[in-house]
């Protein structure tokens, strides 16, 4: 898949969405966040993406130097489901290499997450927010159900399938 502009201003449009809502959470429980640059036990999961998603991280690929698209093709040829590998976005340093081009799932981990086909549920980075014993549902929560809502309607909108998203360096290869 490749964006055209369209698609393209709809998902940095999403995007945003999910920034300006982080972004307050981690202002205010900034005591509470650990993530930094290098901070990357996060990015040792098997996350999926769509392939809209894909389609952004691959213009992301084709803007880097070509040592560094090697780089990450390379590491995304050796991945595997099956082993604990980091996301082959990762540089050494374990910072990620396409950062501006990230899909959701990146931008909004190490806050605590809700997921609506888990309403009962609410997980968090292992490293963050341990010393809350309640969240502001309000701060946290309630925008997360916008984002859901967001995302179902961009699928909508663009005519985009729903299960068929795949993990990250599948998209990469």
């Amino acid at each position: 898949m490749t964006l055209d502009p369209t698609a393209r201003e709809r998902l940095r449009r999403h995007l945003r969405l999910i920034d300006d809502g982080v972004r307050p959470v981690v202002e205010r429980h900034a005591a509470q966040v650990r993530c930094g640059p290098g901070c990357s036990d996060c990015c040792h999961q098997t996350f999926r993406v769509s392939a809209l998603e894909g389609a952004l991280l691959r213009e992301g690929l084709a803007e880097l130097p070509p040592a560094e698209q090697a780089e990450i093709r390379a590491r995304a040829a050796q991945w595997r489901p099956d082993r604990r590998d980091p996301c082959p976005v990762l540089d050494t340093a374990g910072r990620c290499g396409l950062y501006e081009h990230r899909p959701r799932i990146c931008r909004k981990y190490g806050i605590p997450l809700w997921h609506p086909d888990r309403p009962h549920e609410v997980r968090c980075c292992p490293l963050n927010f341990r010393d809350m014993a309640d969240i502001d549902s309000g701060l946290i929560l309630d925008p997360q159900a916008n984002w859901a809502a967001d995302w179902i309607l961009l699928r909508e909108e663009l005519g985009l399938p729903t299960g068929t998203d795949r993990p990250i360096a599948e998209h990469l290869r």
